[in-house]
């Protein structure tokens, strides 16, 4: 990631919707990361537990991002500061996983450094 000066924290959220017709929100929820690793760690939980109850071709295109590399061209793109996500239909719903860089508060004056 380029270093500007700034610190960066990994805004995570997985948000599931009750239809892949339907833009109802069954499901939401964030965190903040303190690393890309972190935050795409994170993803590949989550994929890893709905993995076994998926369809076979949208498991092998799950568990093929998980253990292959679109998490790690994920984790690429936090460092580089782009966002990146992931997305995959099950049992009739559809669930996004997103992260984006968000920099944190820098105190200015007579600081020890970042605000935490």
């Amino acid at each position: 990631m380029h270093n500007s000066g700034t610190e960066h924290a990994f805004w995570c959220e997985q948000v599931t919707y009750s239809s892949l017709a339907v833009d109802g929100i069954a499901d939401a929820s964030h965190h903040v990361a303190p690393t890309p690793a972190d935050a795409i760690r994170s993803i590949r939980t989550a994929v890893r537990a709905l993995a076994a109850t998926l369809p076979s071709i949208e498991r092998k295109r799950a568990l093929s991002w998980v253990d292959g590399g679109g998490c790690i061209g994920a984790v690429g793109a936090l460092h580089r500061g782009e966002p990146c996500g992931f997305s995959l239909s099950h049992r009739g719903r559809w669930t996004e996983w997103t992260v984006r860089p968000v920099p944190l508060p820098l105190r200015t004056g007579h600081d020890d450094g970042p605000v935490r």
